[in-house]
């Protein structure tokens, strides 16, 4: 009996083993099965070799690029580069390219037990592509493709640190804003391309041409012998503006300006970057640009010498600001029919601590360029309104505004505030500005200058006559005063010159407004103008710009202008009409 339960819980024993190893047969099927899914579904080729580097298993992406490979078939067979089954530690990695059949393979290996190896390879070839696209992108421009300025600035300290000979040049397409306004940007766009192609054929298979944005390309040529070969460089570039372009079934001139700068060989002990060559092209092509029509100027000490200057002179611009080294000088105008002042015409002046009087053709346009002539012009312009609000009251003022300033979003609003703080009546108040005001946004200044006139202020157009649109001007917008300009009455013997200050009279007279004179030196300059009908007047036979405590003294010095042993000046008209 014993015997027969113990068989009989041998063969339950039997059974239960047999069911469990079963189970677990499938259950291996299925894990073998999963795992194959898995590995021949990977995007990666993978293999696994033991310690003799034989292989243990790979997946179908493997086969597709390697062939069919049977187990323990040794790597060498399907691996060409044997460095790929060099030893690892365990769990130690490496990466590694390969190029198998055309495709770039990015290898990753893992060191195994046993001295094994777990290899992947992924095929990057398209992601190589995009990266070198990338790369490419973020190294030309978009539109002509050409070296950007970032890309250029590396190649040209490659070449710097070689001390070679070497001619760097900016060139500058002049106008080309008018073109684009012109002919649109479609067209413009094509002009650079048309422009880069010129330039890349001229410069020839050494030099690198690059597109540093907007309408500036710069060039590095290798290989120049000394200045005189980069001069004609830079003049070849500046001729081959000579002909026209042929874009979008159109010929366009444009003209091109040139800064170079030459990199002698053996001067790379000095350390010129990149940056700093091209700065110094930058001032060479500054100069270049002060010319009519083409030119090119190579670069030269004394050009960033005098940058040097125009830093300090900015930095001395601000301190002026902030401590209130400024003043206005006033000069009268004068009323020769009443034979006395009528007013005043405010000019700033700049009493530098140390290089003295600095003159207004210096400062003022440093002041625009830097864009602290808002601030400054509406320290004139309050500091003027204070002071003639303490005058008689039929004495007027007249300020300058820049063009700059009519930039400024609060122009409007500073007039208001200058005349409310001072409590200085508007029709005392004269603006005076320029033909170049005009020349950009013109409906916008014509806006500003109606909303002044409805203030109640008095309109003048300075420098009338210098330009070529001031008719046109005068059209769309009534001034109230237009003043002759001072190249006229300087000469008033030639005949040119005196035919359009009689004209510039008759038309004041025609479109009813007043007319002033500039420039009066000399008795007959103000006896002919006089004679011709021009009654207010303005110069340094009356009085130069003086301060303001110098004012009584003016309207003193003008009244006893006219003393009993001079000729009247109706009697002197007589003289000149005759």
């Amino acid at each position: 009996l014993a015997l027969e339960e113990m068989g009989a819980r041998c063969r339950e024993i039997e059974t239960t083993m047999m069911s469990e190893a079963d189970m677990m047969a499938v259950r291996l099927n299925r894990q073998e099965s999963q795992l194959g899914a898995a590995l021949d579904n990977m995007t990666q080729a993978l293999c696994m070799l033991d310690g003799q580097k034989r292989l243990v298993l790979c997946n179908q992406v493997f086969s597709r690029h390697f062939g069919e490979v049977a187990p323990g078939t040794p790597a060498r067979a399907f691996l060409t580069d044997p460095s790929l089954i060099l030893p690892l530690r365990e769990n130690e990695t490496a990466t590694d390219l390969l190029e198998v059949g055309g495709a770039i393979m990015e290898v990753k290996r893992r060191g195994m037990s046993a001295k094994g190896l777990l290899i992947t390879f992924e095929d990057i070839t398209e992601k190589q592509r995009i990266s070198r696209r990338l790369e490419h992108v973020a190294g030309h421009d978009g539109l002509t493709d050409l070296p950007n300025r970032k890309n250029f600035a590396e190649v040209l300290d490659g070449l710097l640190s070689k001390g070679r000979g070497l001619v760097v040049a900016v060139v500058d397409i002049r106008g080309f804003k008018s073109i684009n306004d012109t002919h649109g940007h479609p067209v413009g766009d094509a002009l650079l391309k048309e422009c880069s192609n010129r330039l890349v054929r001229i410069s020839g298979a050494r030099a690198t041409v690059s597109r540093l944005g907007g309408n500036e390309f710069a060039i590095a040529l290798p290989g120049v012998r000394g200045t005189g070969d980069a001069d004609l460089f830079a003049a070849s570039l500046v001729a081959s503006f000579q002909s026209p372009f042929d874009v979008e079934d159109r010929r366009i001139e444009a003209r091109g300006s040139v800064g170079t700068v030459y990199i002698g060989t053996g001067q790379r002990l000095a350390g010129p970057s990149a940056d700093i060559v091209l700065q110094n092209c930058d001032l060479a092509l500054y100069q270049a640009k002060q010319e009519a029509g083409s030119a090119y100027r190579r670069f030269r000490p004394a050009m960033r010498e005098k940058l040097q200057r125009r830093r300090e002179m900015e930095l001395d611009l601000q301190t002026a600001l902030d401590e209130g080294q400024f003043e206005l000088y006033y000069q009268p105008f004068v009323d020769t029919d009443r034979k006395r002042v009528s007013g005043f015409e405010a000019l700033l002046r700049w009493q530098h601590p140390k290089r003295g009087m600095v003159s207004p053709s210096i400062f003022i346009p440093l002041a625009e360029e830097t864009g602290l002539i808002e601030r400054l012009g509406k320290w004139a312009l309050e500091t003027a309104c204070n002071e003639a609000a303490k005058w008689p009251e039929d004495l007027t003022i007249s300020v300058n505004l820049s063009a700059v300033q009519f930039k400024s979003p609060t122009l409007v609003d500073d007039v208001r505030g200058a005349l409310a703080a001072s409590g200085l009546q508007p029709r005392r108040l004269q603006i005076e500005v320029t033909e170049s005001l005009f020349l950009d946004e013109g409906d916008r200044v014509l806006s500003i200058l109606k909303e002044f006139r409805r203030l109640g202020l008095t309109i003048s157009m300075d420098d009338f006559g210098t330009g070529y649109s001031s008719l046109g001007y005068l059209s769309r917008f009534p001034f109230d005063k237009i003043k002759i300009d001072q190249s006229f009455v300087r000469d008033m013997a030639r005949a040119e010159n005196i035919a359009i200050v009689r004209s510039i009279i008759g038309l004041s007279r025609a479109l009813n407004m007043s007319v002033i004179a500039e420039g009066i030196e000399t008795p007959e300059q103000m006896q002919i103008l006089y004679g011709e009908g021009c009654r207010e007047m303005q110069g340094y036979f009356f009085s130069k710009p003086r301060p303001s405590s110098d004012l009584a003294k003016i309207l003193m010095e003008v009244a006893n202008q006219w003393g009993n042993d001079r000729p009247s000046l109706r009697a002197e008209k007589s003289v000149v009409a005759a």
